[in-house]
């Protein structure tokens, strides 16, 4: 008779325990490597202008309109109930003194199916921050900026991947989202900067979005065709793009919030560089020739980097602009955290915590009457009407 030998059984806490001695020291060797790299790199982005110090304004007057959109969702029947909402705050800020000037909302409620749905709320997100900076322009309400949390533009990789009949709602709402951004520029174009030279100035500010600064780093940028990626190149020193050059390799294996945190001190930015040229694929097209213009910055300690992206004549944004515009949402960064974005984004976003609570209470609301069947007792009330 063959005795059958019992293998030894291993915990999950031993196994995490092996592997702990195991990976710890590379896992530390890398993170040190990535460290130090760093430390050599961020200098020379400092000598090379293309990060630079911004001067906060002593004194801030502004008219500033932050727009903050959101949705939550919840399971019901087998597939899935959304609310999606957009909320608008107006601020003025006379003297360093901030006061609430307005506010307006937006809101959308229906049922979604699983496919798709992260990018179709991305959809409805981009509509519903476009309806809100529209009824802001059109309010006949002064503003030195409008604010928006979502990309100005659409990137195609939002588009449906086949044409199938299952994507016909997304494709329909890709289509309609298209339309009204370009809707928008088109109406509002004589009346925003630059355009008109005192009019506000409609920008996106974006956390979370890290990769177009290392694309712009990988260039070679003592090239013509790799100047061709950043605006105010008279302003680059030639020599420490030389020594910069050598460090692509270096900056490639560094993760892409790991590099902008480490390139970025308080209170600083990026130079400025057209986003046109490292992601050409967006949507609308008659909007790609105007030019798209972005840069990165840091305001207080323990605030996130943040992208901040335009769109107009390069030749308007010029580094004087971009500064003025930087050290202006420096100013009404007030708070720190992850997510720390402008005082009136914040209390936009601060307006959009009902959402939650809100949607439960619709549920639950919809679930009684699916269970007491009184919409088709409803519905059914009058049928012998019909069939008389």
């Amino acid at each position: 008779m063959t005795e059958i030998t019992k293998s030894p059984s291993t915990s999950l806490a031993q196994t995490l325990a092996i592997q702990t001695q195991i990976h710890l020291p590379g896992t530390v060797g890398r993170l040190l490597k990535q460290i130090r790299e760093l430390e050599q790199v961020a200098p020379l982005f400092l000598e090379a202008n293309l990060v630079r110090s911004v001067a906060r304004p002593k004194l801030l007057n502004a008219n500033v309109a932050g727009i903050a959109t959101h949705h939550a969702e919840k399971p019901v029947a087998g597939g899935l109930l959304y609310v999606s909402a957009g909320s608008r705050i107006d601020l003025s800020v006379e003297q360093n003194v901030v006061a609430t000037r307005d506010q307006d909302s937006v809101s959308e409620i229906d049922d979604i199916d699983f496919e798709d749905k992260s990018k179709r709320y991305q959809l409805i997100s981009m509509q519903q921050a476009y309806d809100l900076a529209d009824r802001a322009l059109q309010s006949g309400e002064p503003f030195d900026a409008i604010l928006l949390d979502c990309p100005l533009l659409l990137n195609r990789s939002m588009e449906a991947p086949q044409q199938l009949p299952r994507y016909e709602k997304y494709r329909r709402l890709y289509h309609d989202t298209i339309e009204k951004i370009e809707s928008f520029w088109t109406t509002h174009r004589g009346s925003i900067y630059p355009w008109k030279e005192d009019g506000p100035k409609v920008a996106a500010i974006v956390s979370q979005r890290f990769g177009a600064i290392i694309n712009v780093s990988q260039q070679d940028l003592r090239t013509d065709d790799g100047r061709r990626h950043v605006l105010s190149i008279d302003e680059l020193n030639q020599d420490a793009l030389e020594r910069l050059s050598g460090a692509r390799d270096a900056i490639s294996g560094i993760g892409e919030r790991r590099f902008i945190c480490g390139i970025l001190g308080n209170f600083t930015r990026t130079a400025a560089f057209r986003m046109s040229t490292q992601t050409p694929e967006m949507e609308p097209r008659s909007l790609i020739g105007e030019g798209i213009v972005g840069w990165h910055y840091a305001a207080a300690p323990g605030t996130e980097p943040c992208l901040v992206q335009v769109i107009g004549d390069e030749h308007a944004w010029c580094s004087e602009v971009c500064d003025e515009l930087t050290g202006a949402l420096m100013s009404l960064t007030v708070l720190s955290g992850p997510f720390s974005l402008p005082l009136p984004m914040q209390l936009a976003q601060h307006e959009l915590r009902a959402l939650k609570p809100f949607l439960d209470h619709y549920r639950d609301g919809v679930r009684r009457s699916m269970q007491s069947k009184e919409l088709d007792d409803i519905w059914l009330s009058n049928l012998d009407q019909f069939e008389q």
